[in-house]
């Protein structure tokens, strides 16, 4: 089987010829990718090309929070920093006053280092909040063009947020907990202002392709360890009101459009809460996954999830940094057996390396990570 036809028939129930084993975020099939631009990647990126089944990850063009372009004038600045590094000061009028943020960046590293987000204070909600809003619906020429040009290697992730992974990233780091717990009210007007924003762009993506997987992201940011236990002890209430609330919503926009696969990016602790994220209707959760320290985590995850629902994970990112090969081999081969000995599964890390560059142990670990799932994930699963 092809990378393409062995994903799409994990994605429609059926059995492939082996376990699909990707990086999932890296195309290496794709010049204008970080890790093309770096050579400690090379023996990577020819390893995946010989060993993974690819996904391509694809972010629709939108204008500045999810607004139609040129409906918002943002003004941008950048400062050379270093000759490795630099500032970006993003700034826009609002009704009640300006907001700026910046950024720092480095050209060997994926990462952003905010000095400054966008809100800070009460005020800067209020600000936020008075942005106007023209809804569009985005091109898609890059989603068809992409996915063209992968042919059988594999096929391409739409991937959207969650109005609560849009409203975290207003903050500093760190910072959206004490805001939730102090003015919660306002919380909920920035979440209900990005709904509204995400209502129409899920609608227009929900009839504009079929047959695509649609990754949404945010559900994270709703449970520990994001929010500290000891300040947020009725788990279940704040991720009812600040995730299930809106993510109910959009997938139901999902699942009444084309046929399409819903793939729910969540991590943390989520086992109790788990029961009330299947009962939205997804096909599909990631990452889950599998380490030294948490050996059956995904077995646990299958046995709460059951046979139907696609699972996504593998080894845990630290694991694959630290660890021998051959803890590595062990791991993916357990993995494989604890969340697909009757298919639904697709073994992917539970993060890849976004830093220049990686170390020879890293490289060799992921290298092995691909060559294992390739190995062990061959049906039957013994």
């Amino acid at each position: 089987m092809t990378g393409r036809e062995r994903i799409m028939a994990v994605l429609r129930g059926g059995m492939p010829d082996r376990v699909p084993v990707s990086l999932y975020k890296i195309n290496p099939f794709e010049s204008d990718i970080f890790w093309a631009k770096h050579k400690s990647f090379e023996k990577l990126l020819q390893a995946a090309k010989e060993y993974q089944d690819t996904f391509h990850p694809y972010r629709p063009k939108t204008g500045f929070f999810f607004s139609a372009p040129g409906s918002i004038e943002v003004k941008a600045e950048e400062f050379q920093d270093t000759p490795l590094s630099r500032t970006v000061k993003l700034s826009v009028a609002t009704g009640k006053g300006h907001l700026t943020k910046s950024v720092r960046t480095s050209n060997t590293s994926m990462h952003q280092w905010v000095q400054k987000p966008w809100i800070e204070n009460e005020r800067d909600i209020s600000k936020f909040l008075a942005l106007p809003y023209t809804p569009f619906n985005p091109d898609l020429s890059d989603y068809y063009r992409i996915n063209s040009s992968l042919g059988d290697n594999g096929i391409v992730v739409i991937a959207l947020p969650d109005p609560l992974a849009v409203v975290a990233e207003l903050f500093a780091p760190g910072d959206m907990p004490q805001f939730m717990m102090s003015m919660p009210r306002e919380m909920h007007q920035l979440l209900e202002n990005m709904q509204e924003r995400l209502v129409n762009l899920y609608r227009f993506i929900s009839t504009s392709v079929s047959n695509t997987l649609i990754r949404i992201r945010g559900a994270e940011y709703g449970v520990p360890p994001e929010l500290p236990v000891e300040y947020f002890r009725d788990t279940k209430k704040v991720f009812s009101d600040f995730v299930l609330k809106y993510d109910r919503e959009l997938i139901d926009i999902l699942k009444r459009g084309n046929k399409n696969f819903i793939c729910y990016h969540w991590h943390g602790d989520i086992e109790q809460l788990l029961p009330a994220v299947l009962k939205l209707g997804i096909d599909i959760l990631e990452p889950v996954v599998n380490s030294v320290g948490s050996p059956a985590q995904i077995l646990k995850i299958r046995r709460i999830a059951g046979e139907k629902v696609i699972l996504m994970g593998g080894p845990f990112a630290e694991d694959m940094e630290y660890r021998s090969s051959g803890e590595i081999s062990s791991i993916v081969k357990e993995s494989i057996i604890q969340g697909g000995r009757r298919g639904a599964f697709i073994l992917i890390p539970s993060n890849i390396p976004e830093s220049s560059p990686i170390s020879s142990q890293m490289e060799g670990n992921y290298i092995e990570f691909l060559k294992a799932g390739v190995t062990y994930g061959k049906y039957p699963i013994a």
